[in-house]
Formats: C-alpha cells, structure tokens, sequence
C-alpha cells in the first residue's frame, strides 16, 4: 500500500453510522486507490481500451444501479427521503449517459459503440447482487447496498484531483466526481443513511453492514475488470 492510500484510507469519513460503515472498508479503499486503473487515471497511462471497456461495463452498469436507488426510494419511510432518492434515480442515468457518450467522443470513439459491448461477468455479478440486496432487505439494507458505488466514488474523485492528470479525458472524469454537484449528491445520500442507521435492529444492521462491505469489494473488482477488459471464459 502507498502512503497516499493508506493515509487516505484510514483518515476518519465522518460521523455516525456511516463513519462506523467506513471503518471497516478502509482496508478495501486503499486497495482501490493503489490499484494500476486508478493510478493509471492521474498519470496518464491507463490504456485507452481499458478506459473504453470501463465505460461500456459502466453503461450497462448504472441502468442497473438507478433501478435499484429508486427501488430503496420507494421503500423509504419518510416522503422527503423518497423524493431525494427518486431524484437521484431519475436523473442520474441521463447524467452518466451524457458523461459516457462524451467521454468516448473525446477518445475519437463513437458513443453508440458502448452498447455494443456485452456486460462482463462482474459487471452482471455487482448489478445482481444490488439489486437482490435491495428487493430483499428493509430501507436501511438496501441503503447500504447502493452507498458504496455512491459514496467511493466521490472520495476516488477528491483524491484524484488533488494529483490531477496530463490527459484530459481522464481528468474531465476526475473532475465530474471531485466537482462540488456530486459532492452535494453524496451529502445527501450519507444523511439519509445516517438516518436510517441510527436504531436498526442488530440483524437488520449487521445485514446493511454486509451489504457496503460487499458493495466496496465489488467497486475494486469493477475497476480490475476493467483493467483487464474481462470477458467470460466459456
């Protein structure tokens, strides 16, 4: 582990039950910052297929994943957490769309290639398991399911600009998850779940802890799977 990664592992998130969450990914988080994707993004020599692979997989990905926060939104207790969430549902598939599309523009590619790609089977195994985590558990577990994604991505963001990269299609995807919008979105995100950590029962809570424990690993096999353009063996 770098000194960078682990110093940003182990600095206290914030907190709450969320801080608690943190805890214990920071082993998971400096993994995810020392891996060569990552690194690859601030110095400029991750391969341009392997950043077209992640978009694609991220394309597939998020269809997914806002079906998901919208299905916690719906199971939310209080009618402002459901109209936060419904928020970030509906608008955060066109959002990654347009980030998507213009980022393989900027590669000299052609956007609808994207869909050409078949999701890979990490791709489908994260997907399924957000999903399942979801529909099965209460508001809090599928809370914890969908943060991970949430929430990572905005500390790889902050981390990330602090380094900044020589290419600019990779620093115009640091920029959209370091920028202050996103950060917004995460707050909101981390408030609700705060909220809904507070008096979970212990096997509703030791569920949801499970769940963002699963949720971070799969965010460092995403990253790998892309690293190696994965495909399926058989």
């Amino acid at each position: 582990m770098t000194s960078a990664a682990a110093n940003a592992a182990s600095a206290p998130a914030r907190p709450g039950w969320t801080g608690r969450l943190w805890t214990e990914i920071t082993g998971t988080y400096a993994a995810i910052l020392d891996h060569p994707f990552i690194q690859g993004l601030t110095s400029g020599d991750l391969p341009p297929e392997a950043f077209f692979y992640y978009l694609s997989q991220d394309d597939h990905y998020v269809h997914e994943f806002v079906r998901a926060v919208g299905l916690v939104g719906v199971k939310a207790p209080a009618a402002d957490a459901a109209r936060v969430l419904t928020r970030h549902a509906a608008n955060g598939l066109a959002a990654e769309a347009t980030l998507h599309h213009a980022l393989v523009t900027d590669l000299g590619g052609d956007p609808a290639a994207l869909a050409q790609v078949q999701p890979g089977p990490t791709t489908r195994a994260y997907a399924s398991y957000v999903l399942a985590s979801v529909f099965r558990g209460g508001f809090a577990e599928g809370l914890a399911a969908v943060l991970p994604c949430i929430w990572i991505y905005g500390e790889v963001g902050q981390h990330l600009h602090e380094q900044g990269s020589p290419n600019p299609v990779y620093q115009r995807w640091i920029d959209t998850y370091a920028g202050p919008e996103y950060a917004r979105d995460v707050a909101e995100v981390l408030e609700l779940a705060d909220q809904a950590g507070r008096d979970l029962p212990p096997e509703q809570e030791k569920r949801a802890r499970a769940h963002f424990a699963t949720g971070a690993r799969y965010e460092w096999m995403f990253w790998d799977a892309a690293w190696r353009c994965e495909s399926w063996p058989i």
